[in-house]
């Protein structure tokens, strides 16, 4: 009977000690409750059982709430997937716990100082890369964009008188491949009823125009007549390649896309859009519910440059913990990680700005700390019971 106790007192002191801890760990994010399962000790077949042992410790997969934290870089996975980092000697690990921040190189790591892993984007093509890597954002420009095409949205006052009275000009800015900004100022002049004469310039610190004056003749409603895009070619000064060729998109597929008319109106310059960029300063760097990182820059663009990579395993209870809300990996048990991305297959969906909550229920836990204890007590009464008979058995003796 002695040994019986004992065994029960240490079996509920190992209850006591996960209940502990899972209500220590209450408020700790991503964190999964712990449970104790008892065994029954058999001496010999048809003997009185000898007490009882811890059969296994093993931890609630629950899902935990989601709460919002209002960091962009905070994660939270709904379902199935775990974040993967790596240390730097090149150990990974697996959490849920997605509260993460970039360090002074650019890399997205946890609170550890572990390196988050995603899956790379090719900024030019956009494809995703089908093995992950450190999520490290780079804090260096990104080039400039030549202009190549340009596009005007300009009425020409069909009521002008023709001659020097009619001119107008506007100016477009277009960017050479240094990302310097180039202004070209296109001059109008009336010359015949509906038709107008244009002649490009730059300012003569910049260069000059090599080719591209024109005509336009326009219709009796007003519309430009279809012809072909007009180009503009100019000579730099900035040390940019040169010659340099931008294309005034005039027409769509064989018709006029509607950006210059000429209607009884004031000439003016309405709009212009072209597709050249200056340098790109990194101004920030945003998240979406789907894990890609984005990176802002200066001139205006983004980049997606990573998809967050997740993983998942087909039996967690080869998932170890590690301490850190980290889990190591036991790939004979587990059978390894499978990987993937957000809401994708067998992956749950991903929420920025949040994070996932302990699993850990405080009344289940404080209802098992009550029992434990009741049982905790019986098993030391009854060890004092059996303490007190072996006193009566030696003092008869």
């Amino acid at each position: 009977m002695f040994y019986t106790a004992i065994s029960g007192l240490n079996a509920f002191r190992q209850q006591l000690a996960v209940i502990s801890d899972n209500i220590a760990n209450s408020q700790t994010a991503s964190y999964k409750g712990g449970d104790v399962s008892f065994a029954e000790v058999i001496a010999a077949a048809g003997s009185v059982g000898s007490g009882v042992n811890v059969q296994d410790i093993s931890l609630g997969w629950t899902q935990g709430a989601i709460s919002n934290t209002g960091n962009a870089n905070d994660y939270a996975v709904t379902g199935a997937g775990f974040f993967v980092v790596r240390d730097t000697a090149g150990g990974t690990g697996y959490t849920r716990d997605g509260q993460f921040s970039f360090n002074a190189t650019g890399s997205m790591v946890n609170a550890e100082g572990m390196t988050v892993q995603g899956f790379a984007i090719d900024p030019i093509t956009g494809i995703v890369s089908n093995i992950y890597s450190n999520i490290t954002v780079s804090a260096a420009p990104i080039p400039a964009t030549a202009t190549t095409s340009m596009n005007t949205t300009v009425n020409l006052n069909s009521g002008a008188a023709i001659g020097a009275t009619s001119a107008f000009s506007a100016t477009v800015n277009t960017y050479d491949s240094l990302g310097n900004a180039t202004p070209v100022t296109i001059a109008f002049q009336k010359t015949a009823a509906n038709t107008w004469s244009y002649t490009p310039t730059i300012p003569a610190a910049s260069g000059a125009v090599t080719s591209g004056a024109g005509t336009l003749t326009f219709n009796a409603a007003g519309a430009l007549v279809a012809a072909a895009d007009p180009t503009i070619t100019f000579t730099l000064l900035s040390g940019a390649t040169t010659p340099q060729t931008v294309t005034w998109d005039t027409t769509t597929a064989g018709a006029t896309n509607g950006s210059l008319t000429q209607y009884a109106a004031s000439s003016a310059l309405y709009s212009m859009t072209q597709n050249g960029t200056a340098t790109g300063q990194l101004t920030g760097i945003s998240s979406a519910d789907s894990g890609i990182i984005t990176a802002s820059y200066s001139n205006g663009m983004t980049r997606s440059l990573y998809q967050i990579a997740l993983a998942d395993f087909q039996n967690y209870d080869g998932l170890n913990k590690s301490g850190n809300n980290l889990y190591r990996d036991t790939p004979a048990i587990t059978g390894g990680p499978i990987l993937g991305v957000a809401g994708v297959g067998r992956f749950g969906t991903m929420a920025s700005g949040s994070v996932e909550a302990s699993n850990v229920d405080m009344a289940k836990e404080m209802a098992n700390m009550i029992l434990a204890q009741r049982s905790y007590e019986s098993c030391a009464r009854v060890f004092s019971t059996e303490s007190e008979m072996l006193k009566t058995v030696v003092n008869m003796t």
